[in-house]
């Protein structure tokens, strides 16, 4: 669960820089000072070592609880979010997301490949706001990614994906915050080859070549549940992915079509200024 929040971390600084070179005419100047919370938690989860694979991981671990929100920086437990523009119902930002690193020796059907690095994307996102009310939130949300493959030494390109999703947000009795996302996913074959292909000298008898294409990557709902009582946070997620309709079904290293991954963590907020409004 680290890797839900290295691009949070990131997208502060980032977003921070990138924000900082909008002109002046691109920017509104308010006297809303910034909000934020800084915690400690641990977490636990059960995740594929990527959509498709046989293999799960056992995940408990320490994470930093870091929410921040300003007019144009938003940061919580899930994503980062620089906004660039906003006109009406329509506003452009810039987003980043990631996957885990894969060891290669934990899953058989990978062995004697190279190791999964961690995989960072950072591109612009599209909003269109459907429907808002004072608790509830619909968003029609365009993501359009970069991916990178990393272990902080060396830095690959790995492609490019796109992920429209509709989004829906609630804020429910007792401090509850329900969210759930219905997405599809389009990808490069680059990032489909990186992650599903098998080159030659990697074959095996039961792992036969193959080259990926570009195309759908599948589609995922997913949704999750978060409780805020004075200095405590709990939180849950769950997230079934469908990869029956995706261009690298036939992959030797898709074992299966359908992958399910949740998890819960609880965090001590120690500092915070302002009111936070998760959303």
């Amino acid at each position: 669960m680290l890797w839900r929040y290295l691009p949070s971390c990131i997208g502060i600084i980032f977003s921070v820089i990138l924000l900082s070179t909008v002109p002046a005419s691109a920017k509104q100047v308010s006297a809303t000072k910034p909000k934020f919370a800084i915690g400690v938690g641990a977490t636990y989860a059960q995740l594929p070592d990527y959509v498709g694979s046989g293999v799960n991981q056992h995940y408990l671990l320490p994470f930093p609880y870091i929410v921040y929100q300003s007019d144009k920086v938003k940061v919580n437990q899930s994503e980062a979010i620089g906004e660039l523009f906003q006109h009406g119902a329509w506003s452009l930002s810039v987003s980043m997301a990631g996957a885990l690193r894969v060891n290669s020796d934990d899953n058989p059907y990978r062995r004697d490949m190279p190791d999964l690095l961690w995989i960072g994307e950072i591109g612009p996102t599209l909003d269109y706001s459907i429907s808002k009310t004072a608790t509830s939130q619909l968003t029609l949300r365009i993501p359009l990614r970069k991916a990178v493959a990393t272990d902080l030494q060396h830095w690959q390109s790995v492609g490019w994906r796109v992920e429209p999703h509709i989004r829906w947000h609630k804020s429910l009795a007792n401090r509850l915050q329900l969210s759930s996302q219905l997405a599809a996913i389009w990808s490069t074959a680059q990032y489909h080859q990186y992650l599903y292909g098998v080159e030659q000298h990697y074959a095996t008898e039961q792992r036969q070549q193959y080259h990926a294409t570009d195309g759908f990557s599948g589609w995922c709902l997913s949704s999750g549940l978060s409780w805020r009582y004075k200095n405590w946070w709990l939180g849950s997620f769950a997230r079934y992915d469908n990869l029956q309709q995706a261009s690298f079904r036939d992959s030797p290293l898709v074992q299966r079509r359908h992958n399910v991954s949740f998890g819960v963590a609880f965090a001590w907020i120690f500092n915070q200024q302002g009111v936070i409004y998760e959303n």
